[in-house]
C-alpha cells in the first residue's frame, strides 16, 4: 500500500486540488489527511479522493461551520489511524480518555477546567518541546509501529530514533524506514508551510518502506 500524508490545508483549495493531481500522477496511493482541512470545498475535495482523515485543532474548535453532509463525515474522524507499519496523527499520538473528539468548543473549555489538560498539551508542537517529542517516540514504541506522521508545526521534517535511542534528524528527502528504528516525520502544510514556499506532502510506500518528502513549488 502507498500513502500521500496531506496536511494543515487551512481552506486554500487550489493548493490541495494541485496536490491531489500531484499524487495522483505519481501513481495510485491512499489519501490520509492529518487534519486542520478548513472550509467546506476542501473538505468536499478530501471526500471525493476517498480520504481517510485524523481532526486538527482546527476542526476541534471549527466544525459547526461545516454543512450537514461534510459536517457529519468530519465528526466520524477519529484523533488517531493506524497502519500496519505507522501511526498518523494530526499533533502527537494520544487523546485523553473521554473527551469527544469533536465536542463543542464551550463543552472543551469546561472539560479542559475540570481536567488541567491545556490545549498545548492536547495539540502540542513536536519541533518545539523535547519532552513531547520524547513522549511521542514512546507512544510509537508501545504500539509496536516503526513511523509516526504527524501536521500541525507546518514544517517538512523527519527524525530517526535508533535502537539505542540516539536521535538525529534525517537529512535526505527519500529515505528508507530502517528495521528497529523509530521515525517522526512531519509532513508539512499543504495550505500555510512556514519552511518555505510551495505545498508540501509525504508519500510512504509501505511495502517497501520508502519515505519521499515532497515539495510543490
Amino acid at each position: 500500500m502507498r500513502y500521500a500524508f496531506l496536511t494543515d490545508v487551512h481552506s486554500r483549495a487550489g493548493k490541495l486540488e494541485t496536490a491531489l493531481a500531484d499524487v495522483k500522477r505519481r501513481g495510485d496511493a491512499q489519501i490520509v489527511s492529518l487534519g486542520d482541512v478548513g472550509d467546506d470545498p476542501c473538505v468536499a475535495l478530501l471526500r471525493q479522493a476517498g480520504a481517510l482523515a485524523v481532526f486538527g485543532n482546527y476542526e476541534v474548535s471549527s466544525w459547526q461551520r461545516l454543512v450537514e453532509a461534510n459536517r457529519d463525515w468530519v465528526q466520524s474522524w477519529p484523533p488517531l489511524l493506524a497502519g500496519e507499519t505507522f501511526l498518523a496523527v494530526h499533533a502527537a499520538p494520544w487523546w485523553p480518555e473521554g473527551l469527544g473528539p469533536l465536542t463543542p468548543i464551550h463543552e472543551f473549555a469546561a472539560w479542559q477546567q475540570r481536567s488541567r489538560h491545556s490545549w498545548r498539551a492536547l495539540f502540542p508542537y513536536l519541533n518545539e518541546d523535547d519532552d513531547f517529542l520524547w513522549q511521542a517516540l514512546a507512544e510509537l514504541e508501545k504500539a509496536g509501529k516503526g513511523v509516526l506522521f504527524h501536521g500541525h508545526t507546518h514544517r517538512q521534517d523527519a527524525w530517526d530514533c535508533a535502537p539505542d535511542g540516539r536521535l538525529r534528524r534525517v537529512r535526505a528527502r527519500a529515505f528508507h524506514v530502517q528495521s528497529g528504528h523509530r521515525y517522526l516525520i512531519g509532513a508539512g502544510s499543504i495550505g500555510l508551510p512556514q519552511d518555505g514556499a510551495g505545498s508540501e506532502y509525504v508519500l510512504y510506500d509501505e511495502q517497501a518502506q520508502r519515505v519521499e518528502l515532497v515539495r510543490l513549488e
